[in-house]
């Protein structure tokens, strides 16, 4: 069998009947060009979101099995008609459901894990030329009820099927979005922000947890641990975009030329130190003073913030003879519940400061494993700029700083000047 392409559309790609129409379009197009297509596809754009409105107006709080059927009802529309105009155009289609498929998850609803895939049908159909038409987003738990995967769930969906996939043949990821390519920064942030032709999955991970909005995480974890390369590219443009390769020796300084057919890979013989300048503006930042000293209080104060569902980011400690001095991060969503959680462990609210309209600014590249002296051009030119720090974070591959918001552009340019990302 030649090679499968697992092909993801996102909401905006088939937003509306004339979006569905030219999609199938296209993918008739690449069919006659030899191409066999495993299609996956979100909800019409703005569909999930009304659903959710929907069951929240009835119970805010309510994340359970009904939950999860309602919202996943909405892939249930678009597979549905994109068969119907694949089909109108002489192409044979499927569309399937989670279940259908065999997508196995766990039972934690509106946040499902994958647990395994059923290719079966997959290879069935394609064996038919058959194009099978797949509801991202979506699964079954052990007892069969309807499970969702979270935000970014179409895209884990694709790059999961693809990871199941090759274990019979071969198989990449095409991923299309409104957006034509990953970029060295926000560009509506940074003017002189550039496409990067390809990007390891490290570097790209780093990128989605510090706020970079184009991939999940979570898709590029399964890319990464079961070697499935993913390109990322524009629906409305019949172009490359942006490649993301497992971290191997052979793939991750690579940029496959496959517009036309071929294997071609173009070498990066040197990484660049930095590859992009990353933000996330949704941040706040809660600091303690005076708490209880020694790794007890920590220890039951961080449990209660996760049983809460908190998700705190960077932290930092240290301690002094009036106490511990504690301070943390987290997304302003999650502001609520950590005031909550901190009520139990610090009676004395003027022990407590919050700190809003706070932003994440950070600098990832694999290339700075190797090259000393990031860390001071990092903070050199948040100096130069006089933006204050409130906490910093490192890794192998990034650098991260909590700033003002009303600092971000400014800082965000400027670290992109100084690590030649504006320079083509």
């Amino acid at each position: 069998m030649s090679e499968l392409i697992v092909k993801k559309y996102g909401g905006t790609s088939v937003g509306s009947i004339e979006r569905i129409e030219s999609l199938a379009d296209r993918l008739v197009k690449e069919i006659k060009q030899g191409q066999k297509p495993v299609v996956v596809v979100s909800a019409m754009s703005g569909e999930t979101n009304r659903l959710i409105g929907l069951a929240e107006k009835i119970d805010p709080d309510y994340r359970g099995s009904a939950y999860d059927m309602l919202i996943a009802s909405g892939e249930q529309v678009s597979i549905s008609l994109l068969a119907i105009a694949l089909q109108k155009r002489g192409v044979k289609a499927q569309p399937l459901l989670g279940f259908q498929l065999g997508i196995r998850t766990d039972s934690t609803f509106a946040k499902a894990r994958i647990q395994s895939i059923d290719t079966d049908p997959i290879f069935d159909l394609v064996g038919k030329s058959v194009v099978p038409v797949v509801a991202g987003f979506q699964g079954v738990d052990e007892d069969d009820n309807i499970t969702t995967l979270g935000r970014g769930g179409s895209d884990t969906t694709a790059v999961a099927l693809a990871a199941a996939i090759q274990g019979r043949a071969s198989c990449d990821c095409e991923i299309y979005t409104d957006v034509p390519a990953v970029f060295t920064a926000d560009p509506r942030l940074v003017s002189k922000a550039r496409e990067l032709p390809s990007l390891s999955c490290e570097e790209m991970m780093e990128m989605a947890a510090l706020g970079s909005k184009v991939l999940h995480i979570r898709c590029v974890e399964i890319a990464a641990k079961y070697g499935v390369k993913i390109h990322l590219r524009s629906t409305f443009e019949e172009r490359e975009g942006t490649w993301i390769l497992p971290d191997t020796p052979d793939l991750a300084t690579a940029s496959p030329a496959t517009s036309k057919g071929s294997s071609t890979m173009n070498i990066q013989i040197e990484q660049p130190v930095v590859s992009a300048v990353t933000h996330d503006a949704n941040t706040a930042v809660f600091k303690l003073f005076p708490v209880p000293t020694g790794p007890d209080f920590l220890a039951r104060l961080f449990d209660t913030l996760a049983k809460k569902g908190v998700v705190v980011d960077i932290i930092t400690q240290s301690e002094t003879t009036e106490g511990q001095r504690l301070a943390f991060s987290v997304t302003k969503e999650d502001i609520p519940l950590s005031r909550q959680a901190l009520k139990d462990f610090v009676p004395n609210s003027e022990h407590i400061t919050l700190i809003e309209n706070m932003a994440k600014i950070s600098v990832v590249g694999v290339g700075m494993r190797n090259h000393p002296g990031v860390a001071a051009r990092f903070f050199a030119v948040l100096a130069k700029t006089d933006v204050p720090i409130h906490l910093v974070t490192t890794s192998e591959i990034k650098i991260s700083a909590v700033i003002e918001q009303g600092k971000l552009k400014e800082a965000a340019e400027a670290l992109h000047s100084e690590f030649g990302l504006d320079k083509a």
